[in-house]
C-alpha cells in the first residue's frame, strides 16, 4: 500500500520562507481567478440585459438569463443581487424581472463626457487658432447648454469651464438649435410653445441647421456666433462646438468661419465613431 504524500518537514528558516509564501502565492492565485470569472459572470449578465429580448420585453428574469447565458439559476441570482446592491441592475418587485440600473447609466454618462472632452481638445486647438477666436464645446444638461471646455487662441490649456455665466438657456446661444436638431415634433412644441419669446426665430435657426449643418448668431457690431452639432456613433447629437467670431479680427488667409466649423465638427464626430449615410 503506497502512503500518503505529506509535506516536507524542515527546519530550515529559508525554506520555511520559501513554503510559506509559495502557499501564499497559490491561494493568492486562486483567489484572483475567482475574482476573475466572477467578473466574467457579472459582465455576461449585464450585456444580457442590455440585450434587444431585454429591452423589448423591458427586463429578464434569473431564469431566463441563466438559459441565454447557460448557467446555474442560483449563480445568476447572486450576480443579480451584487449587481443590484451597487444600483448597476435594478429588479421589478411586481414581474420580478431585472433591467439595467441607473448607476450604470451615470457611469457610462460620465465616461462619455471624459472622452468626449478629451476627443475634442485637437479640433477645438485647431479650430480656435486658425479662426483666431474662441471655441466652445457644449452639451445640454436639463434643459440648459452647459459648456464643458473652452479653448482661447494663443492658451495651450483647457480649463473645465469658461469666464462668466457657463450654463444658458437654449436662446442664449446658437448651441441651443445645434442641440436640438434631432427633437421630435412634440418636444420641440413643448420646448418651444407659440407664447415663449424668440420661438419663430429659433425654428427659422434649426431649419437652417437642418438644410446648412450649423447655425448662426448675428451679434451686430460684435461679429457672429456660429455653432455645428456633434454627432457619436450612434447618429444622436451629443454636443455641439460653438465658434465665437470677431469679423475685424479673422485672419486673412483663414477659411469661411461657418466651413471650418463643420469641419471641425465633422473630425470631433468621427472621432466619436459617426458614420455619414
Amino acid at each position: 500500500m503506497t502512503a500518503p504524500l505529506t509535506p516536507p518537514v524542515t527546519d530550515d528558516p529559508t525554506a520555511v520562507r520559501y513554503l510559506a509564501q509559495s502557499g501564499s502565492q497559490r491561494a493568492l492565485s486562486t483567489n484572483q481567478a475567482n475574482h476573475s470569472a466572477g467578473l466574467r459572470r457579472d459582465i455576461a449578465v449585464l450585456r444580457e440585459l442590455a440585450s434587444q429580448e431585454s429591452l423589448s420585453r423591458g427586463g429578464l428574469g434569473v431564469v431566463r438569463i441563466a438559459e441565454r447565458l447557460g448557467r446555474e439559476k442560483s449563480q445568476i441570482s447572486r450576480a443579480l443581487r451584487a449587481l443590484a446592491a451597487e444600483g448597476l441592475v435594478e429588479r421589478d418587485p411586481y414581474n420580478r424581472t431585472y433591467q439595467l440600473g441607473w448607476e450604470l447609466y451615470r457611469l457610462a454618462a460620465r465616461g462619455v463626457e471624459s472622452r468626449l472632452v478629451r476627443a475634442a481638445s485637437g479640433p477645438l486647438h485647431r479650430l480656435a487658432e486658425q479662426q483666431q477666436a474662441e471655441a466652445r464645446l457644449c452639451v445640454l444638461i436639463g434643459g440648459q447648454v452647459l459648456t464643458l471646455i473652452s479653448v482661447v487662441p494663443g492658451r495651450t490649456s483647457l480649463p473645465e469651464l469658461p469666464d462668466g455665466q457657463a450654463a444658458l438657456a437654449l436662446t442664449e446661444t446658437p448651441c441651443g438649435p445645434a442641440l436640438m436638431l434631432d427633437w421630435s415634433a412634440s418636444a420641440l412644441s413643448d420646448a418651444l410653445p407659440d407664447s415663449a419669446p424668440n420661438q419663430q426665430v429659433m425654428r427659422e435657426h434649426l431649419a437652417h441647421a437642418q438644410r446648412y449643418g450649423f447655425v448662426c448668431y448675428d451679434d451686430g457690431d460684435r461679429g457672429h456666433r456660429y455653432a455645428a452639432p456633434v454627432r457619436d456613433f450612434r447618429s444622436v447629437v451629443l454636443a455641439a462646438i460653438q465658434l465665437g467670431t470677431v469679423e475685424h479680427r479673422l485672419p486673412p488667409v483663414a477659411p469661411d468661419p461657418a466651413l471650418a466649423l463643420v469641419r471641425a465638427a465633422a473630425e470631433l464626430s468621427t472621432d466619436l465613431g459617426f458614420e455619414p449615410r
